[in-house]
């Protein structure tokens, strides 16, 4: 069983038959802007997402075996808005489907990657949403107490990530033009919403989102291997 958080904040729960395409020998689950999907390495399900300057987090239970990836647009909102679509409704709904499952926060460890200045803006980078995304996912991740074991962030394309068993990861950085201008056209929506958007400078648990600016993306250090 696969559980899936939808955009409208719906909680599916999906037999593992359902999903047939195949990517590196696993069956795969594409995971859109504004889901998560949380499930058992039993089951062999990869989760499979698409980013330009949206964020996934992932965690994972070494001792339960559940894993689990979001895809949120937009780090959080002053609107008591419980849409999939900001980081902070996204990730705390996920994790409440990992601990349902058993998950216990001292077995679980975490990933993140996207965060792409894919559009290249010429704005502030504490103002692209890329910048804002990574530094929410880095300080959940910090202020709750995961240990984030590596991040595959910023840069200029988009990123296409399978999450499989046991926690392994596998990147590929998109290069095609068509590819880029497929998420750039997505982007330009988003880059409009968020600027009716007050930018929050401090998440629930206290530390600046915006206290150091990163000059450049951190050397990857996930397993990458092109799919």
């Amino acid at each position: 069983m696969i559980v899936i958080g939808h955009k409208d904040g719906s909680i599916e729960k999906a037999s593992s038959a359902r999903f047939t395409q195949k990517i590196k020998g696993y069956n795969a689950h594409t995971i859109i802007g504004g889901e998560f999907a949380v499930g058992n390495d039993d089951f062999s399900i990869a989760f499979k997402t698409l980013l330009g300057s949206c964020v996934a987090i992932m965690f994972y239970d070494r001792v339960t075996k559940v894993k689990g990836m979001n895809h949120f647009l937009l780090p959080t909102t002053t609107n008591s808005n419980e849409d999939m679509k900001y980081g902070l409704y996204s990730v705390e709904a996920m994790l409440n489907e990992m601990y349902k499952l058993g998950c216990s926060k001292q077995n679980m460890v975490a990933k993140i990657s996207g965060g792409a200045d894919i559009m290249q803006l010429n704005i502030s980078l504490a103002n692209s949403i890329g910048h804002r995304n990574v530094e929410f996912a880095k300080d959940f991740c910090q202020s709750e107490g995961f240990k984030l074991i590596s991040e595959h962030t910023r840069g200029e394309h988009g990123r296409l990530i399978l999450l499989a068993d046991d926690f392994e990861t596998f990147i590929k950085v998109t290069e095609k033009s068509d590819t880029d201008a497929k998420i750039v056209s997505e982007e330009k929506a988003l880059q409009t919403e968020i600027t009716k958007e007050p930018v929050i400078k401090e998440y629930v648990g206290g530390v600046d989102l915006f206290g150091v600016e990163d000059e450049k993306a951190p050397e990857p250090e996930m397993d990458i291997e092109l799919f």
